[in-house]
């Protein structure tokens, strides 16, 4: 049995030395594989929707379009008979229009939400393979270690107690310290998420100033070109804020806590508004835009708010999961005290004496 335990001791401790180095990896990337699959999903049902949004958007254009190349025959009409299906053919215009406008603006946003989501899945499955050899180097760590166990404590040990209590310690520390690794990996991608979201949120107030100087000029003889600059910069903004909104709902699921958070609507002209347009509707519609900016700032101040909170509950988990660390690397050290301790009596070795150190605090979960 002395040799068994002068022939281990070594072995044992720097095994224990090489696996705190990797101990965070396992549970880091089992949260970030399900991140990922998550998003890949997300991926797929986009895709999947996209090819009818698609044909949906080219057959509301053709009504919209045969409708307009009627236009002669509607002036034809209105000259020779003035009261004579009037009504009628504009509602028929109007509705075309709004049909276009809105099956064109969910075609815009599902691609939206697609080039964000692969973005995702490239970046999560970066992390991924660069975690991969870590783990990889955990379970060979881990297998060696319990083999070396194996060889010295082989089957129970009654008449060693205080080694089972070490390891009971040891085990809850590691339960302990893999919750909160979750936990902060979470409340991690949350702010990234949120971080990322601020930034297309910025771009959509940046796009909705735009559109708002357009509207003014507009509204001053500015022309069509004015008009049809006012729509881009407006579809632009309704673009990234669709953006900003799904990073913020993808982060409600990693973090409840996060709340609710609107989607915030920017307004939609007709298009008849741009070629037949006068002072009263150009001031009508430039209120919408002004309603638009605020309801964007409005957002831009709960986003940062969010963001403020978020990162306080991340600063409280990162500080817990210090504590976790050193309570872990702390039952780890008594843990290889112990059975070095019990190795070294049961090969008839006195164990050394250690200088007093100060006591370590105990970790409450």
């Amino acid at each position: 049995m002395t040799d068994k335990v002068s022939d281990n001791v070594d072995a044992h401790r720097e095994l224990l030395l090489s696996l705190q180095a990797v101990e965070y990896a396992p549970a880091t990337l089992a949260e970030i594989e399900k991140q990922l699959e998550t998003s890949k999903t997300e991926v797929a049902e986009e895709k999947r929707n996209i090819a009818a949004l698609e044909a949906s958007t080219k057959k509301a254009f053709k009504d919209w379009r045969d409708t307009q190349q009627r236009t002669h025959k509607r002036v034809w009409t209105k000259i020779i008979h003035p009261n004579s299906h009037k009504e009628r053919l504009t509602a028929l215009e109007n509705k075309e229009e709004r049909e276009y406008v809105d099956a064109l603006a969910k075609e815009q946003g599902t691609k939206a939400r697609i080039e964000e989501l692969e973005t995702q899945v490239l970046d999560l499955s970066t992390q991924v393979s660069d975690l991969k050899p870590f783990v990889t180097k955990h379970t060979h760590l881990t297998s060696q270690l319990e083999q070396l166990y194996s060889r010295v404590f082989d089957g129970p040990t009654p008449d060693y107690p205080e080694e089972d209590e070490a390891e009971k310690t040891y085990q809850e520390a590691i339960e302990r310290f893999d919750s909160l690794q979750g936990k902060i990996t979470n409340e991690t991608r949350a702010q990234e998420l949120l971080g990322t979201a601020s930034v297309r949120l910025r771009k959509a107030q940046e796009a909705s100033h735009n559109a708002e100087k357009y509207s003014q000029r507009d509204m001053f003889g500015g022309g069509i070109m004015s008009d049809l600059m006012e729509r881009s910069e407006l579809d632009d903004a309704q673009r990234w804020a669709d953006k900003a909104h799904m990073l913020v709902m993808q982060a409600q699921q990693l973090q409840p806590a996060i709340g609710s958070f609107g989607r915030t609507q920017m307004p939609q002209g007709n298009m008849s508004d741009i070629f037949f347009d006068n002072p009263f509707t150009d001031y009508a519609f430039h209120k919408k835009i002004k309603t638009a900016v605020g309801d964007l700032q409005r957002a831009s101040l709960q986003l940062a708010d969010v963001t403020r909170r978020g990162q306080a509950r991340l600063d409280s988990l990162l500080q817990e999961g210090q504590e976790a660390a050193m309570f872990l690397e702390s039952s780890c050290s008594g843990l290889r005290q112990t059975r070095r301790e019990i190795m070294e009596r049961a090969g008839g070795i006195a164990p050394p004496t250690y200088a007093p150190k100060d006591d370590v605090p105990a970790y409450n979960s």
